[in-house]
């Protein structure tokens, strides 16, 4: 599959001798190849569905703002295949190094809690670029290519009506409404596209600022859909008007990579406090260089901040750091040196016409602290791609799309964490520095009494949950979990799971697996069905638990058989698709049980559990959950329950949850998928 590939084109000359214009199509244009827009690429590639990427620059920068994956982005790439890539480049994180100056307080660990939490209790450090480059190579491999140098001029959204013929005789032909969104792109044909003295500020790039003498090409592209991940000065956002309310703080940051001498060992990730009240931190980079920020100050009114930057020079990055650490710091060679400030802004939506849709840095900026804008712009991709696979393949009707504005309050966490992080750390006053100094004596000993009671802190993203809408639905007549761990939104949680083996299977060393290893996949909804201790033999009648009808093993494999095929034959994907699995089923189940016995005798419900059993992975195969973790974790009793069916959406979180596992139940989890699903 090529990037550009198109249903239609057509070239034509404009009044410029020094244009030429070619019009083409795509489903789905994406503007902006940084992580997040070659997330949205590959996972829709996977979806099979025809994506072309342009980007302004000429190629990947090597100035990395992100420098790494929380555990929620890891579970993630997990989820859709991509985590040994990730892991194979990167550097687990678990610690932070504390000091005042250049005495050691105290070692940290980056998160709280145990690894019951997830199975990626750590951050992995890995700078922005070689995620991009990960990403690029897995799109090749997909035949899918970056379009370099391709700058984006205009776009909009155009409605047209169009006439639909009628098959019988003596009808009149009808008119429909057509959307679509058509975008105006440009490059050079030699050199890049920038311009002197051009102004990015509102992320607008004059079509009329061409350079003297160069020729250009420009193409008007119509997409069904077009995602906007071309950063916070997003010319998609500007050119159709979508507001980025918020406010750009005073304070300024100075930022450098390289290699240095200073008599100060840095290791891991280090916190300074200076005895100047300043704050500094450090990173060691993948390449051996370090990356060095520490506080510069407020902006004042009369500060002309682009003349500030011109000014910066090593020497005063010596300087500052020096007063920080409270000893000569040198400077060898240097990567990068840069002087930011912090907007904290969100675009008014995410969502403009069912058409065009913001992710990123596009949509939401904020602080560094914390690590959280490249994270949540994955999150923004991976919740976007499989509702607009749906839609494309007439599984959904485009009001699902709606539904990616769900992201918009996971965008203001991600500023208010952000920034509550950013005044914590330069709160420098004597009575502040006096708490920090008590803190990191006193931390290591409460971090190791509390590891295993609390939980996960904010900055792993574990603990997002989405509202409720059309896809997020409580049910309609159950009560609703007093634990917000598995209302519906939450993200669905990880868990040990033992495979089962029947009596004729021989007798081969088993071993767990995860369940998020169970529910890989990049579109596919995942129905874990919760049994308790009901696929025991000796309860062979259902009963009453509080109201709710328990269900046997003989009736639970006809719901799942039947249900599997009703549902297969009403909702499968009409586009390939490429995520592991030899299908195109829209549904895999699975039946997590809490006990189950494996009986010798050939009576209806013996025979009914070694078919569960023997089934395939997503078609109702049985798993035990030995520990008795994941029915906790999912708000069901372990033994002499109820049980409960949980749908898990493509993106890992919970949509719909439902007590019981009977009939009732059952048809309880269709009328939930049928009630934004195309029949």
């Amino acid at each position: 599959m090529a990037s550009a590939a198109s249903s239609s084109s057509t070239k034509s000359s404009s009044s410029s001798s020094s244009h030429s214009i070619t019009k083409s199509s795509i489903p789905v244009l994406i503007a902006g190849a940084g992580p997040v827009g070659l997330f949205e690429a590959y996972l829709l590639t996977k979806l099979g569905i025809p994506v072309r990427i342009v980007e302004r620059e000429l190629a990947i920068s090597p100035l990395s703002k992100a420098l790494g994956l929380q555990p929620r982005s890891m579970e993630i790439m997990q989820i859709t295949g991509l985590i040994d890539k990730f892991l194979a480049r990167g550097q687990p994180l678990y610690n932070f190094n504390f000091y005042f100056g250049t005495k050691h307080m105290a070692t940290m660990p980056l998160l709280s809690s145990n690894t019951r939490d997830t199975h990626y209790g750590y951050g992995l450090f890995m700078e922005q670029a070689i995620t991009s480059e990960i990403l690029v190579e897995e799109l090749k491999t997909m035949g899918v290519k970056v379009d370099h140098g391709w700058e984006l001029l205009d776009t909009k959204v155009v409605e047209e009506e169009e006439e639909v013929h009628q098959d019988f005789i003596g009808s009149e032909n009808k008119k429909q409404r057509k959307t679509f969104v058509e975008t105006t792109i440009r490059r050079a044909l030699s050199g890049d596209n920038t311009t002197k003295d051009e102004q990015l500020i509102l992320g607008g790039v004059d079509p009329f600022a061409e350079q003297p003498g160069k020729a250009y090409e420009t193409q008007v592209v119509r997409s069904d859909y077009l995602v906007a991940a071309d950063g916070g000065r997003s010319t998609v956002r500007h050119k159709l008007n979508i507001a980025f309310p918020g406010e750009t703080l005073k304070f300024k940051t100075m930022m450098w990579d390289g290699t240095f001498e200073c008599d100060l060992k840095f290791k891991e990730v280090m916190f300074v406090n200076g005895n100047n009240r300043k704050t500094m931190v450090a990173f060691p980079l993948t390449n051996g260089s370090t990356r060095i920020a520490f506080e510069a100050g407020e902006m004042q009114p009369d500060e002309d901040f682009a003349e500030t930057i011109k000014d910066l020079t090593i020497e005063k990055f010596e300087e500052g750091a020096s007063a920080i650490i409270g000893t000569p710091f040198k400077i060898k060679t240097t990567e990068w040196l840069t002087m930011f400030k912090v907007n904290e802004r969100r675009a008014e939506h995410f969502v403009y016409k069912n058409r065009v849709f913001l992710a990123g840095d596009a949509a939401h900026v904020h602080s560094p602290s914390g690590g959280q804008g490249m994270n949540t712009g994955i999150m923004d991709a991976h919740n976007l791609a499989w509702k607009l696979a749906l839609v494309i393949n007439g599984l959904a009707s485009e009001s699902l799309l709606e539904t990616y504005e769900e992201r918009e309050a996971m965008a203001d966490r991600a500023i208010k964490l952000s920034h509550k992080l950013l005044v914590k750390s330069r709160k420098n006053n004597f009575l502040s520095m006096l708490i920090k100094r008590i803190y990191y004596t006193m931390g290591p000993l409460i971090n190791k009494m509390m590891r295993f009671f609390s939980g996960p802190p904010e900055v792993a993203m574990l603990k997002v949950r989405y509202h409720e809408n059309t896809i997020n639905k409580p049910h309609a007549t159950q009560p609703i979990p007093s634990n917000d761990d598995y209302r519906v939104g939450v993200r669905a949680q990880d868990g040990s799971l033992y495979p089962t083996m029947s009596t004729n299977d021989e007798k081969n060393e088993i071993t767990t697996l995860r369940l998020h290893e169970l529910t890989a996949g990049i579109g596919r909804f995942h129905i874990l069905v919760f049994t308790s201790d009901m696929l025991a033999l000796n309860n062979s009648e259902p009963r009453s638990i509080n109201g709710i009808k328990t269900t046997n093993v003989k009736a639970l494999e006809s719901n799942i058989d039947s249900h599997i095929r009703q549902w297969r034959s009403k909702w499968s994907y009409a586009s390939a698709m490429h995520d592991g699995y030899d299908d195109k089923d829209l549904f895999k189940i699975h039946i997590i049980a809490g006990s189950l016995s494996i009986g010798q005798d050939s009576n209806d419900n013996s025979e009914s559990l070694d078919q569960l059993i023997r089934k395939q992975k997503g078609d109702g195969k049985a798993f035990l959950d030995e520990s008795e973790e994941l029915h906790q974790k999912y708000g069901f009793a372990w033994k002499k329950g109820h049980g409960g069916i949980v749908v898990i959406r493509p993106d890992s979180h919970i949509g719909y949850r439902v007590n019981g596992t009977g009939d009732q139940a059952w048809k309880d989890v269709e009328e939930y998928l049928s009630s934004f699903l195309a029949a």
